[in-house]
């Protein structure tokens, strides 16, 4: 069963025996119990890896000629998992839809470094970051393999193909990734959450508004928390899948092979 913001906080106030209210303003008590579900609200979408907060997105073009193979993370996502691109060539209308490798910094850099860095199919520019100013490689002449990012927004790739495009396009990426939970503080705003996950919600409200505000535990909440989350673990996702989406090759934290298919 879903609930609404009004009933979350009412039932997590009757808990603790305290007065009616008929809004989340009702009270500096109830507005208090507000800020409590919000802090639970989002440690269960960290936490849970809830696919109800996922979504597949594009990136944001620099659309700077000088600056080609530069994106950005929409600011509505958290959490990148993985990276496509549309590497169809000049003339073909069929969508090419390839898998891009991440790359820490550091192998990024490396791998920027390691070839031929002359030549007309080789360009550059110079990006500041945090004060410190650092000159990115790439080719022109070929759709991208692999991406890094320095701050977890801005995302450079290795190449471009001039000859399709000026920048790296938009409407060419498509991502997958968690995105930045949704909070309204209204009294019928309904957590993201699928109905078997508000016991958990409520659960953890409960025993962190006993412990802030009136300075004890609620055993029964914490036992029922605890219950919740391991039932979190296996109905996290309502549509059955035998492999995991962070289970596979598309992992942002695993490494790539480091056989080169091409080199500057």
């Amino acid at each position: 069963m879903k609930y609404t913001l009004l009933e979350l906080t009412q039932t997590v106030l009757s808990s603790m025996d305290s007065d009616e209210i008929n809004s989340i303003t009702d009270s500096v008590e109830s507005q208090q119990v507000v800020d409590i579900i919000k802090t639970v609200y989002d440690d269960i979408i960290t936490r849970g890896d809830l696919t109800t907060n996922k979504t597949v997105f594009n990136l944001t073009a620099s659309t700077d000629p000088n600056k080609p193979i530069l994106m950005t993370k929409p600011d509505n996502i958290e959490r990148i998992e993985w990276v496509k691109y549309d590497t169809k060539t000049l003339g073909s209308t069929t969508p090419n839809w390839t898998d891009l490798t991440y790359l820490p910094p550091v192998d990024f850099i490396d791998y920027m470094h390691s070839g031929n860095l002359e030549g007309t199919e080789i360009g550059s520019f110079e990006h500041s970051m945090a004060g410190f100013v650092l000159t990115f490689t790439y080719r022109n002449d070929t759709a991208p393999h692999y991406y890094t990012s320095f701050d977890d927004n801005e995302i450079f790739f290795d190449s471009y193909d001039s000859e399709v495009d000026s920048t790296l396009q938009s409407s060419k990426s498509l991502c997958y990734g968690l995105k930045i939970a949704n909070f309204e503080r209204t009294d019928d705003f309904i957590p993201e959450l699928q109905p078997q996950q508000f016991a958990l919600l409520l659960s953890e409200a409960k025993s962190l508004a006993w412990a802030e505000l009136k300075q004890t535990g609620h055993e029964k909440a914490e036992q029922s928390a605890r219950r919740n989350w391991r039932h979190l673990q296996k109905t996290r996702t309502e549509i059955p899948n035998s492999e995991r989406i962070n289970d596979n090759a598309h992992n942002f934290s695993k490494l790539p092979n480091f056989s080169r298919r091409r080199g500057f």
